[in-house]
């Protein structure tokens, strides 16, 4: 049954209100729950939506103190301006999978509680100008809801927000203007089709806690890190994940002072040099993935509060510690790379207390000088390397932490039968030997 004007009631997770919605209603089943004095929700009524407004106002009253939240089951194509305004104690909205097309600005007006709303899974196509204005909601979610257009101020004043979420629509581009005075904890537009962000699209976001902003952009289609993009001194956090960024330049992370975690797997780089990434503050640096051959010595300087280097799954041929000298302990991941060798002093820059991981490269050869002035590793993993001899003196004033992992490799137990008590007590690991 289709109506024009229904006046309905729609409740979610045991809140309730009185809806009138002015569009097209095929059907909706309601559960109407009120949150007691013992703060558990109770459930009213359950019932179908026929058009006997009525009966649901007799069940769900407009008048009642308590919070509310609502669901609607059916179809609803377009939300007007007065379809939700001045509902009390309205605190969230679910519209999911109802064949939203249109959401007039005002839709969301005068809801001081609301604090959270769901549209995922609808056919918006787009979000105009003045749509979401003047709330508090700390979750917005607009999952796979088909949105290609964000238009500048469809998000104006929004504050304490905690997640926006965008992710698997259909948008190629996020132009300036579109977030304005927005105070925002994550920020997600992953799984999109982004290749063009306007200079200064972020600007206008602010913090309001000392976690800062995190930007979640990964699988989009974005060739490179604009230091005018990425211009707010608020952001702590950027995923970059699975673009096509080729090239990284020196000063592309000027504007982010307070950068903590930055994440670059899946894109086409082939160098790191020297000036990108020097005395940042970034604890993980994520670039996995990628085709990086030549990393510059020096690269790293300066990176005192890093405690993870991600560079997994690469074309370096060459292991060189001097990228990791002056740095604080870490975790430095260089697996399924194409190392062939350790060779003299390749340890003595690694900081005290790492872990080392280099397994599924192709090393053969271990210089007797290979780990000459270190002094500790939490560990040193090894496996799944082409490694034919390892000398018991090799690690003789090391302290090792937890173990060095050499299984799958190519080191004849016969050959090592008379060290293996020592090695085994040191922590090295030789499975089947």
């Amino acid at each position: 049954m289709k109506c024009i004007c229904n006046q309905i009631v729609f409740v979610f997770f045991g809140l309730f209100f009185v809806l009138t919605l002015y569009g097209d209603v095929d059907s909706a089943n309601i559960t109407c729950n009120l949150l007691t004095d013992d703060s558990i929700w109770r459930t009213k009524t359950t019932q179908s939506i026929d058009g006997d407004a009525d009966k649901i106002k007799t069940s769900c009253p407009l008048n009642s103190s308590e919070r509310k939240r609502i669901k609607i089951i059916g179809t609803i194509k377009t939300l007007y301006e007065d379809s939700l305004q001045d509902i009390p104690n309205l605190v969230e909205v679910d519209f999911s999978e109802v064949g939203l097309e249109e959401i007039q600005p005002g839709t969301f007006k005068n809801l001081p509680q609301l604090q959270r709303i769901v549209l995922q899974d609808n056919n918006l196509q787009e979000l105009k100008t003045g749509t979401f204005v003047n709330l508090t909601a700390w979750s917005l979610q607009f999952r796979r809801s088909s949105i290609s257009t964000l238009q500048p101020g469809a998000f104006q004043n929004l504050s304490h927000v905690y997640e926006l979420t965008l992710r698997k629509n259909r948008l190629t581009e996020i132009r300036k203007g579109v977030f304005q005075n927005v105070s925002i904890r994550v920020l997600n537009l992953e799984n999109n089709g982004i290749s063009r962000l306007e200079q200064g699209v972020f600007a206008d976001l602010h913090a309001d806690n000392e976690v800062g902003i995190s930007l979640w952009l990964s699988d989009n289609r974005i060739e490179r890190f604009d230091p005018q993009v990425f211009d707010n001194e608020d952001i702590s956090a950027v995923n970059l994940d699975n673009n096509a960024i080729s090239v990284l330049r020196p000063g592309d992370l000027k504007n982010l002072p307070k950068l903590r975690f930055l994440h670059l797997s899946g894109n086409k780089i082939k160098e790191i040099p020297e000036g990108v990434f020097n005395s940042s503050g970034i604890e993980i640096l994520d670039l996995n993935d990628n085709k990086i051959s030549v990393i510059a010595n020096g690269a790293l300087d300066g990176m005192t509060s890093l405690s993870s280097f991600e560079i997994h799954h690469n074309k370096l041929k060459e292991w060189d510690s001097g990228w990791l000298r002056g740095l604080p302990k870490l975790k430095i991941d260089a697996s399924y790379n194409y190392i062939a060798a350790i060779p003299e002093g390749s340890f003595v820059d690694v900081p005290g207390g790492s872990a080392v991981i280099l397994a599924h490269n192709q090393i053969r050869n271990v210089s007797d000088g290979a780990f000459a002035g270190l002094t500790s590793l939490k560990s040193l993993d090894l496996s799944y390397n082409k490694i034919t001899e390892w000398k018991v003196d090799f690690l003789k004033t090391v302290v090792i932490e937890e173990f060095v992992d050499l299984q799958e490799n190519k080191i004849r137990c016969s050959d090592m039968r008379s060290d293996l008590p020592v090695l085994r007590a040191k922590g090295v690991l030789f499975g089947t030997c």
